[in-house]
């Protein structure tokens, strides 16, 4: 909320009196403002629509504060012709008009307003109702940029990313972001950094930044500072560690943190045994498509490790992570169809899973293939 407001909100509670004098009362103050407003005066226009938008002593009424914010923007009050962009843009008490949105916050931007430089950028960057523009979106970006707009910043970092493929430019603006806190920012650097990209590989100092973004809630990089401890990856190895972190994804539901979490609690790392939780959290990753989840979920079915026995469920759970390109359920996969000599079809079925393994490089698929062809099998 604006400094403005809080202003307001300070100047109408400073009018009420021990004596309760009329002329002292909020009511009395809003009146005044009302009459500046109505005679033309541009900040009292501004004054009154941000105490109808908000409801600062009055009943909020987001239509007469429309009314106001359009007198203050006609006026040339730019943060009035930025507010009334953002209304017309997402429809805010009057029909959605995306063009008239842009006029507003063209107006404001034009006037130095880095949120409205910042959503024209925006507006060009991704062709929203105009055309595609990255030249414009990036002449906006620099302008907000130069008044330290984060999200500008960050923006224009990922255009010399994605776009241009500048990688040296792209990592520069995007640490700008990074140090002002941006907590995709730092997790977009640790990226750059773990993998070397657009700058020396530095594991040590990806860590530092996965950190940063993670302690403000970022779920892929709790997923990636329980990785790192788990697996000694810039930062000495802490299972412990490992799993708080796993922990912390997973209960937002980052579906590869549902799944390392499911193997410290199937291996007793960083936390006791607990084939149960460990099957619930596979079942969690599983059912959102995670194959190494799917996989393991087969096994545990597959052995009756943690839950009763049951091979059809296995073999559900070994199909879906084969058909996601699990080289290991193929194999497996192969095995039980191989072995299964009810059905004539089980072994040209076990063959295509061989096959599909073997394609990935699954060496036991290539033996299994390699025995099958020099010793012919016969159903019984």
């Amino acid at each position: 909320m604006r400094v403005l407001i809080l202003f307001i909100v300070f100047l109408l509670g400073g009018c009420v009196s021990s004596d309760r004098s009329s002329e002292r009362s909020p009511d009395f103050a809003i009146e005044l403002h009302r009459k500046a407003a109505e005679q033309g005066v541009a900040d009292a226009q501004y004054t009154l629509e941000t105490i109808y938008d908000y409801g600062i002593n009055v009943p909020v009424n987001r239509q007469e504060a429309i009314k106001w914010y359009r007198k203050a923007a006609e006026q040339g009050v730019a943060d009035a012709q930025y507010t009334l962009g953002t209304i017309y843009d997402y429809g805010m008490g009057i029909p959605e008009n995306r063009q008239e949105a842009i006029k507003w916050y063209r107006k404001a931007a034009e006037q130095g307003v880095a949120d409205a430089q910042y959503t024209l950028g925006t507006i060009y960057d991704y062709g929203i109702d105009v055309s595609e523009n990255r030249q414009e979106a990036l002449d906006w970006y620099y302008l907000a940029a130069e008044q330290n707009h984060v999200d500008a910043l960050y923006a224009i970092g990922m255009i010399f990313h994605s776009t241009k493929e500048d990688y040296p430019e792209a990592i520069y603006w995007i640490k700008k972001a990074a140090d002002k806190g941006l907590d995709e920012a730092q997790y977009d650097l640790a990226r750059m950094l773990y993998f070397g990209v657009g700058t020396e590989e530095n594991k040590q100092q990806a860590f530092i930044w996965y950190l940063k973004a993670a302690e403000q809630g970022h779920v892929a990089a709790q997923f990636y500072v329980g990785s790192a401890y788990d697996f000694a990856q810039g930062v000495a190895e802490n299972k412990t560690n490992a799993f708080v972190w796993y922990q912390k994804a997973a209960n937002e539901g980052y579906a590869k943190a549902q799944f390392h979490l499911g193997s410290m609690y199937e291996l007793g790392e960083g936390t006791t045994v607990n084939k149960a939780k460990a099957i619930r959290c596979y079942l969690k990753a599983a059912e959102q498509g995670l194959p190494d989840a799917q996989h393991n979920l087969g096994v545990m079915f597959e052995l009756g490790d943690g839950v009763v026995k049951n091979m059809p469920e296995a073999i559900t759970w070994y199909t879906a992570a084969a058909k996601q390109g699990n080289a290991e359920s193929q194999y497996v996969l192969g095995t039980i169809y191989e072995s299964d000599k009810s059905e004539p079809q089980n072994l040209h079925i076990a063959d295509m899973w061989y096959q599909g393994a073997a394609a990935l490089g699954h060496q036991k698929a290539l033996e299994a293939l390699k025995q099958n062809r020099t010793e012919p099998r016969t159903m019984h």
